[in-house]
């Protein structure tokens, strides 16, 4: 198996996985964000809101990109992982809350998958190509 299989293989699972998770959180919202007695339910609610955008945006680039071979989609997708890990981690120190670290370092994690598979699998001939993304 050529290493562009293999991270387009990895890139279709870390896909799966991060539709997964998303799907996970909003039965187990503590996964994002630990929420004692009610205390941090607006803040933790945002969370969940910019969590669904994402899994929306999984679903729909799935659905319509990926499989056949959005590479420019999976590097806006990547910078919405990295920001989106980023913007939690602020916005839990601005808040004073206690983010999951897991919940940021999987975000982290989505952004690299797509981030190799747009700079790493991506066929020669787009490259050459300026008006194909």
């Amino acid at each position: 198996m050529t290493i562009k299989k293999l991270i387009t293989v990895h890139f279709h699972l870390a896909v799966f996985v991060s539709i997964g998770f998303g799907i996970a959180a909003f039965n187990q919202p503590d996964w994002v964000l630990a929420d004692e007695e009610g205390l941090f339910g607006p803040l933790r609610n945002n969370l969940l809101f910019a969590v669904a955008y994402l899994l929306l945006g999984q679903i729909g680039l799935w659905a319509t990109r990926y499989q056949k071979g959005g590479y420019f989609e999976a590097l806006l997708m990547g910078y919405t992982f990295m920001a989106t890990a980023f913007g939690a981690k602020i916005y839990a120190d601005v808040n004073g809350m206690p983010v999951s670290p897991v919940f940021v370092m999987s975000l982290y994690y989505f952004a690299f998958a797509h981030f190799l598979y747009y700079f790493l699998a991506r066929p020669k001939e787009l490259d050459s190509d300026p008006t194909v993304g």
